[in-house]
């Protein structure tokens, strides 16, 4: 990313790039020492830091769920960036989906995403969706 994109552009770069499958250029934009954090109450739940971290949490999730992205809000400022997303969830074990709104912080360092900070609209209607 060129010194003059701010973190608003950082973001939405980032959306964009997930939007069109390209996970490698997604990742080129988080900082190395990355940090995430997912609800404790989620199976993949919890704060994973670093690439290594990022591809962990990753495979945790591929285990429970797949899912689509849609419809990026994203505001904010130099310091915190806001991205709410329509997400739709898909439980790997029942096939049963559910839709909600999910809301991101993402704080930067050295102009690459160094934290984001994830609030899912209704973590027990994605952990129903697991149940049989």
């Amino acid at each position: 990313m060129a010194e003059t994109t701010t973190p608003v552009d950082t973001v939405t770069e980032l959306a964009r790039r997930f939007a069109a499958g390209d996970g490698a250029g997604a990742a080129a934009l988080f900082h190395d020492e990355i940090r995430i954090e997912q609800p404790a109450s989620l199976p993949h739940g919890g704060w994973w830091s670093g690439r290594a971290g990022m591809a962990g949490m990753g495979a945790a999730f591929g285990e429970h769920w797949t899912r689509t992205i849609a419809d990026p809000r994203i505001s904010g400022d130099d310091a915190t960036v806001t991205q709410v997303t329509t997400q739709t969830w898909t439980s790997v074990a029942t096939g049963r989906s559910a839709t909600v709104d999910v809301a991101e912080l993402f704080s930067f360092r050295d102009g690459l995403i160094s934290q984001i900070r994830v609030f899912q609209q209704d973590t027990h209607l994605l952990l129903g969706l697991l149940k049989d």
